[in-house]
């Protein structure tokens, strides 16, 4: 209720300027009010920028309120002071929702803990009040609130909102676990190091909201525009008058620049670009994030969910004893992990139901967190537990028998099969790739290193942040990620990219363009949808000033009339309109190897 409470007051003064335009077709006055209106809310906006000697103001819709009221034109200024008017309330909007993202990384934490005291009663105590010391209970499922040291036997965690690994861990005894993971085994007891406010997790929102306070300065394309066109209109003007002595050429001069080339064109432009990626499943936030994209020279890709698929799979059975096949030993430790709830347990299952395998029937289980699971099957008495790490990487488990080990199992994250293309188009585009990951730097080697791209390995969300704004000193820089820890470095750089297959709200939230889904080839259409749309609107807006300024000319020496400049610039209007819309139509083929922007 709050949150559309805010919207309706974020836009009570576009409202008011729709009223005022309708009432201006039976009471003039009413556009002259709008007018007024648009003026001061421009003032107003210039005031706080010129203090922070930020001179890049709306001089252009300045200007063209003015001109409506020196040629009487109050229509055309209602219509200007609206348009205005509804972009700062836009403005204020995103920057509502980027409040709204800090929050909800808040709100994901429990606002509670489960306190054991000595005597061994369990209550539940606000976190904030959690202190020092304490023991709480982390239940399965649950956010790991705080820092702490293991106190139960072993813990089963998935990490991935820290280290970006899908991979789940058995941590025992001892161990310091950080806030953000997520308990994927039994209930455990932890003991409370520091506080909340010292926690991992609140040191990742507070990441984000810096990064969020320090925006990438751009000039967008109307800013840039802005100045020479006001300074040309003004320039003309001025010496049609003083040759001339007439101020109806002044008069024309100031129709014609009326400047719908830079307050419509590029926004047209835009709106078709990001309608135009919607369509193949990319939001992008705002139009300022295509600009970035069409200037950005680095990307960087988070590992875990982006290049990969990000969820362990059984990628090879390995048997021990001969006298039993890769089909038997999975049959076998299929029936156990059955009755497991334990990440390596489900891609087990998942495999064996892949290869249609029978599914026995498994008794006596008993499952040990941190030691393994074991039961009876087909008679035989069985037991699946980790194995040792051997050179050839990722996460292995082991079925043995009392006397003797029967095969192992394999399992790593899968890397996506659209890299090398995706690689591939980015260098011949003109991009410096990095690939920055919490993994160890054997299995990125393992996975990545055939593509000849820098790896920054055990990277954390500070890493991954600091790696961002070093490359910034480069140039704008594209940051590709998918989980809570890339959040940071999302916000921090000039275009944060998400891939929201995960569904995790928190990334989404800090980046600019979400892909819906885990397709990697929609960075590739995502670069050619910003660089093509910031072309048209260049060309639109730029096309539209030459058009405007070439009229001013003739209307300065007499040619052009006051009415007949209205209605050229009414013609200019409808041309850069029309080559704007033109981002909405494009289309390419989505799967060639071909580079440029079309």
């Amino acid at each position: 209720m709050k949150t559309m409470l805010r919207r309706i007051l974020d836009f009570w003064i576009p409202t008011m300027m729709i009223m005022l335009l309708a009432a201006g077709m039976l009471l003039p006055a009413a556009w002259l009010l709008s007018i007024i209106g648009g003026l001061a809310l421009i003032t107003v906006d210039a005031y706080p920028k010129i203090r922070a000697k930020n001179y890049s103001l709306d001089y252009i819709a300045f200007l063209a309120l003015a001109v409506s009221l020196v040629t009487l034109n109050w229509g055309a200024g209602a219509v200007v002071a609206l348009m205005f008017s509804g972009g700062k309330a836009l403005e204020a909007i995103a920057s509502a929702r980027a409040e709204d993202s800090l929050r909800s990384l808040v709100e994901r934490i429990p606002k509670t803990a489960t306190v054991r005291e000595q005597d061994g009663t369990v209550h539940d105590v606000p976190l904030p009040k959690v202190v020092h010391g304490m023991t709480i209970v982390v239940k399965h499922l649950e956010l790991v609130p705080l820092d702490g040291v293991l106190l139960s036997p072993h813990a089963v965690l998935n990490e991935s909102n820290l280290t970006g690994e899908p991979l789940p861990r058995t941590r025992t005894n001892g161990f310091f676990i950080k806030s953000g993971c997520v308990n994927d085994g039994e209930a455990f007891e932890l003991s409370v190091v520091g506080t909340l406010s010292t926690s991992a997790y609140m040191r990742i929102v507070s990441l984000v909201q810096e990064a969020k306070q320090r925006p990438a300065r751009m000039v967008r394309l109307a800013e840039r525009a802005n100045i020479p066109f006001t300074a040309a209109t003004l320039v003309i003007g001025a010496v049609a008058l003083v040759l001339s002595g007439d101020i109806t050429r002044l008069l024309a001069v100031l129709v014609i620049a009326t400047p719908c080339p830079l307050i419509i064109a590029a926004p047209v432009a835009f709106i078709g670009g990001l309608s135009h990626s919607a369509k193949h499943h990319i939001i992008v936030k705002s139009p300022e994030t295509f600009e970035r994209l069409a200037r950005a020279r680095t990307v960087l890709f988070d590992k875990t969910g982006t290049l990969t698929l990000g969820t362990p799979r059984l990628i090879e059975t390995i048997p021990v004893d001969p006298a039993i096949d890769a089909a038997r030993a999975l049959t076998l430790a299929g029936a156990l992990e059955f009755h497991s709830i334990h990440p390596l347990a489900r891609a087990l299952g998942t495999a064996r139901e892949e290869a249609r395998l029978q599914l026995l029937n498994a008794t006596d289980v008993e499952e040990k967190i941190g030691q393994g699971i074991e039961g009876t099957v087909d008679g035989l008495r069985l037991r699946v537990s980790a194995a040792p790490h051997d050179e050839r990487g990722g996460i292995l488990l082991s079925l043995s028998d009392a006397t003797h080990e029967i095969a192992r199992f394999r399992f790593e994250d899968i890397l996506k099969e659209d890299v090398a293309e995706l690689f591939e188009w980015l260098r011949n585009n003109g991009m410096h790739i990095e690939i920055l990951t919490g993994d160890t730097v054997e299995n990125a080697e393992r996975m990545l290193g055939r593509f000849n791209v820098p790896i920054r390995a055990r990277a954390t969300p500070q890493n991954k942040s600091d790696a961002v704004e070093i490359a910034r000193m480069q140039g704008p820089v594209v940051m590709v990620g998918d989980g809570l820890n890339d959040a940071p470095a999302l916000a921090h750089a000039d275009v944060g990219v998400v891939f929201s297959g995960t569904e995790n709200s928190a990334a989404i939230d800090a980046a600019h363009a979400a892909i819906l889904g885990r397709d990697l080839l929609l960075i590739r259409e995502l670069i050619r949808d910003a660089r093509r749309t910031t072309q048209i609107a260049e060309e639109s807006t730029w096309g539209g000033i030459v058009l405007s300024i070439v009229g001013m000319i003739f209307a300065a020496t007499g040619d052009i009339k006051p009415v007949m400049g209205a209605l050229l610039q009414e013609g200019i209007d409808v041309t850069v309109i029309l080559n704007a819309l033109r981002t909405a139509l494009a289309d390419s083929p989505r799967r060639n190897g071909s580079s440029g922007i079309a």
